[in-house]
This record gives C-alpha cells, sequence and structure tokens, in this order.
C-alpha cells in the first residue's frame, strides 16, 4: 500500500479531490494524510519490541484498513491478508509461517483467529471496529496527535499468502520491491492516470487487490471499496462513482454482465479496462461482457509467486478465448518437460516463469528455479518451475491446461488428468452452458467418477445442454463415468476459487438418489427378464 511520503505528495496536489470512497465515507487526500499521519504515530507506540515486526489482518475490505495498511508500509512492516474464508486450521498454519507481532480484525472474523490458537494470541491485537477492554482500536491510533516517526529498522520484505489450492497457505517471501517499476510499466501501456477511479471488488487480503488499488493511488487517483457479492451495487457504482478500471474475479464478472442493472453500462460509463484472471474465460462470458461493458475486458495470467505476467487485450480475447495472453514486458514464459529442459511451441509440460516480480522464497517448502536461455537474446534468466502445466503457440501466446497439484494432477504419467482438465474447458466453450466445475470424486457409492454441475444458459436450454455436457465427458474422458447435474449456480470464495466442497455437499445426495433409483430399476428390469424366462 502506499507510504505516508506518496500519500502527503498527492494531498499538497489535489487536498480536495477524493482518494478512498467506502459507502458513505469518501476520504478526500488531505483526510487520507491526517488519519494515515495519526495510526502511523499510534501504531509506533504500541508496537511490540520483541521479535521482527510483522503485522497481519483477518478484515473485510474498509477504509480503515486500506489506512492501516498505508501506516504499516510507511513505518515498514510487512502487513499479510489472511483468508478469512479458511478453515481455522489453514489460519493456523499461516499464522505459524508469519509471526506477526500485529494482528487487525473485525468482530466478524475474531471467532476465526481465535479458533486459530495460540499464535494469535502472541500479537498485539487492534480492533478495527468497538472496543473490547484494553484491546487498542483503531478510533484510538487515529487520535494519537500525528508526529514524526523514525520506520522500523528491520530487514525489507514482503508477505502473502497463496490461496492454499492444495491444503496449506504457503507463504510468499520478496526481499525487494517491484512495485516502482510495474507502476512504470502500467502507466506506459495502458495510459493509467490521476483521473482513474478503480473500482476493489476482490478483498485487500489478496495481493492482487492492494496491488492494483496502490497503483491508482499512486497516480493521485481514486478507489472505490465493492462490497462483495452485489452485482447491482457494482454496476451503480461503476456508473455514479465514474469508474475507469477494476480488478474483478470471473463468477463477479460473470454475475455482473447477467444482472440486469449491468445492461447499459457500455454506453452509460467511464469503463475503459476490465481485468480478470484466475481461470479460462468461456465464449459465453466474452460475448456478454463485450456487449455489455464495451471492448474493455482483459484477461491476465500471473500467480502470487510470480505476479502478473501475460496479458491478453480484448480483440485477441474475443477472437481466441481459451488463450491466456503473451508475456507482458519484463517477463518471460516457459514451458519444460519434467527434467527441466526446454519444449517447442505445442508442446504441453509445466510453465515456468522470469520477472522481476518473482518471489524468494516460501515461509514452507522451498520452490524450484531453473537457469534457462530462451533463445530471446536475454540470455541466461532465472525461471520460477510454477504448479500450472501449458503450452505455447508459435506466437507466443500461452494457454494453461492444468495443474500439477491439488485435485486434478497433471504431468507426463497421467493423461487421464489432463483430460479431466481438459474437459471443463471444452464444457466452458459450449454455447449453451454459463459456468461449470468439474469434480474427480472416489466413493463406495460411486467409484472413482466425476460429477459435473453446469449452469444452462436458460431454463429452456437446461435439456439440451444436459445432453451436450454427456456427450462431452464421454468423447473427452470415456473412462469414467460421469453424473452431469444441471444447477442453479456454482459456489465461489471471493478470490474465485470453486467452493468445491460446498458445491459437492449441495449435489452428492441428488446424484445418490439417482443412483438408488437407476440401480433398482435395473433390478426390476433383471427380475422381469428372469420372470419371462421361466415361462
Amino acid at each position: 500500500m502506499l507510504k505516508l511520503v506518496d500519500i502527503r505528495r498527492n494531498a499538497a496536489a489535489r487536498p480536495a479531490h477524493v482518494a478512498v470512497v467506502d459507502g458513505e465515507t469518501r476520504l478526500t487526500w488531505q483526510q487520507f494524510e491526517d488519519q494515515v499521519s495519526r495510526v502511523v504515530a499510534g501504531l509506533h507506540a504500541v508496537l511490540p519490541p520483541e521479535r521482527p515486526a510483522r503485522a497481519a489482518f483477518a478484515a473485510g475490505n474498509s477504509w480503515q484498513l486500506v489506512v492501516v495498511m498505508a501506516a504499516c508500509a510507511t513505518l515498514g512492516i510487512p502487513c499479510a491478508g489472511l483468508d478469512f474464508t479458511a478453515t481455522p486450521e489453514a489460519t493456523a498454519r499461516a499464522l505459524e509461517q508469519l509471526r506477526p507481532t500485529v494482528l487487525f480484525s473485525t468482530a466478524a472474523y475474531r471467532p476465526l483467529l481465535e479458533a486459530a490458537g495460540t499464535r494469535a494470541g502472541e500479537a498485539l491485537a487492534v480492533h478495527l471496529d468497538g472496543r473490547v477492554g484494553s484491546t487498542p482500536t483503531y478510533a484510538a491510533l487515529a487520535a494519537t496527535e500525528p508526529r514524526e516517526v523514525a520506520p522500523v529498522e528491520q530487514p525489507f520484505a514482503m508477505y502473502c499468502f497463496t490461496s492454499g489450492t492444495s491444503g496449506t497457505p504457503r507463504m510468499v517471501i520478496r526481499h525487494s520491491s517491484f512495485e516502482a517499476r510495474r507502476l512504470a510499466l502500467l502507466v506506459e501501456q495502458f495510459a493509467f492516470d490521476k483521473d482513474d477511479v478503480h473500482l476493489v471488488t476482490v478483498p485487500l487480503h489478496h495481493s492482487s487487490g492492494p496491488g492494483w488499488a496502490r497503483v491508482f493511488l499512486a497516480l493521485g487517483g481514486r478507489i472505490v471499496l465493492c462490497p462483495l457479492g452485489d452485482p447491482a451495487l457494482m454496476a451503480r457504482l461503476i456508473r455514479t462513482e465514474g469508474v475507469t478500471t477494476t480488478l474483478v474475479v470471473p463468477p463477479a464478472l460473470a454475475a455482473l454482465v447477467s444482472h440486469p442493472a449491468s445492461a447499459d453500462l457500455a454506453t452509460t460509463s467511464r469503463l475503459r479496462f476490465v481485468l480478470s484472471g484466475g481461470r479460462h474465460l468461456n465464449r459465453w462470458l466474452v460475448e456478454t461482457a463485450w456487449d455489455r461493458l464495451g471492448p474493455v475486458l482483459h484477461l491476465y495470467y500471473g500467480t502470487t509467486e510470480t505476479g502478473v505476467n501475460t496479458l491478453i487485450t480484448p480483440d485477441e480475447l474475443h477472437t481466441s478465448p481459451g488463450r491466456a495472453g503473451r508475456a507482458m514486458e519484463g517477463s518471460a514464459v516457459a514451458v519444460v518437460d519434467s527434467q527441466g529442459h526446454l519444449l517447442p511451441p505445442g508442446t504441453r509440460g509445466r510453465v515456468a516463469i522470469a520477472s522481476y516480480q518473482l518471489m524468494d522464497d516460501y515461509g514452507i517448502g522451498r520452490p524450484v528455479f531453473l537457469d534457462l536461455d530462451t533463445g530471446d537474446g536475454e540470455g541466461v534468466r532465472r525461471f520460477l518451475l510454477t504448479g500450472d502445466s501449458g503450452v505455447l503457440d508459435d506466437e507466443g501466446r500461452l494457454e494453461l491446461t492444468g495443474r500439477t497439484d491439488g485435485v486434478s494432477k497433471v504431468d507426463g504419467t497421467a493423461p487421464l488428468d489432463v483430460n479431466v482438465f481438459g474437459l471443463e474447458y471444452d464444457l466452458m466453450d459450449l454455447p449453451c452452458v454459463r459456468d461449470t466445475a468439474v469434480l474427480r470424486v472416489d466413493l463406495p457409492e460411486l467409484g472413482d467418477a466425476l460429477i459435473v454441475p453446469f449452469v444452462p444458459i436458460s431454463l429452456e436450454r437446461e435439456a439440451g445442454g444436459y445432453r451436450a455436457v454427456e456427450a462431452a465427458c464421454a468423447r473427452r474422458v470415456p473412462c469414467l463415468p460421469a453424473y452431469v447435474v444441471p444447477v442453479a449456480s456454482i459456489p465461489y470464495s471471493p478470490t474465485g476459487k470453486v467452493r468445491a466442497g460446498e458445491l459437492l455437499t449441495d449435489v452428492l445426495p441428488g446424484v445418490l438418489a439417482r443412483e438408488q433409483r437407476r440401480e433398482g430399476e435395473e433390478r426390476k428390469e433383471e427380475r422381469a427378464e428372469g420372470v419371462a424366462a421361466l415361462r
């Protein structure tokens, strides 16, 4: 987040201009400077002297959290967000890695921290809302008289957490900042400036949220915090706040463009740059976004460990929706085999990334780095081996084809799992499918099987969609039985991850009941055939 020195520069240039919008609260740059100045002084006064200074937060998006993150950046205290949708066990593992000295929270998520155990209790607790006994609160910090304080003396470090797709969130560590270089490249490519208004639609605990918010605050622009899961409000804010840019995960984008409130945003809003990423965008979503928002949708590929690496622009996305784009300036993409050797275009392998945004280490485990010369004239560079599988085409565009960890393992010895991942891509491109998720299960009642919930484009096309999905499953993964289930929606986390457990809980009873009926009917037919044979 932005440091106080940069906030003061913008406050001097545009004191009465609004910097942060959160519901009815509108902080001007002058007010933003005042709040951060006070919280810097207040936090410095209560900061525990033990251990390296590190902060964490379990809180939803709010203007107070933005101020606190700016204060931490000013004091040189790395501040990492905790996924408030995670389990207590996952939260405990995250806290074990970070060992924060300060822990910010709101009432809604304090039970999660309490359930996470001792590491939360070792940190100074600061409540962003309310007052609990003698616990410091945001109000108390913000009541402190501003004064100049020196940053904490400690080596520079940035921390954030992966989403924990494979079970455990891992702390990602960087020992140098890349933000100034990335800001310059983004401004050069997209002409962002102080008149841009950025809508924050993802939780600030996800690294992309504060990363993109900082871009526009650094330029003296405005950020607008949008409550999660309300497409009607999102459309209204885009229109009334004059939003020009936003980062939105695919499920939230789909909810926005399918809501009646977005019907005329292409002509009634100032939107010029919409960025999405995290998964394949189906043709329905790409085309509907073009109709509803105009030619503004960009898709990126990036990871917590590597930053933003590839990007595809609206025109190319419209014609090649399965691609994730070409490497952005300062990044390079390679595809390698199981031995770490470069593979030619058109050959599937592990994706490796070289970038000025690369991580340095994990809190647990070790990243795998490769020294590669891709023949692009840059010589040997350091690449991080990601958990993704993909293919580069002849024009350098990346197509992701799977994960090497998590539910769908992808490697040279498991072509079945490659096909499972590819099946989801196939289904996403069916004109009768709005959304889907492919779940591979191994249950006593079903054995090794696929459960495939899908959202039809409309009720009228549900029957046709059912047949099309069944046919795609039989074609792509003929060796596994597939149980296709029409559903009203696919549940997602605020950062766009499928809530597989919740989805399975919702659809499994119906699948099992249907399978029992089918087996009962088969037994009836067998008995009838036996009786007929006796006669």
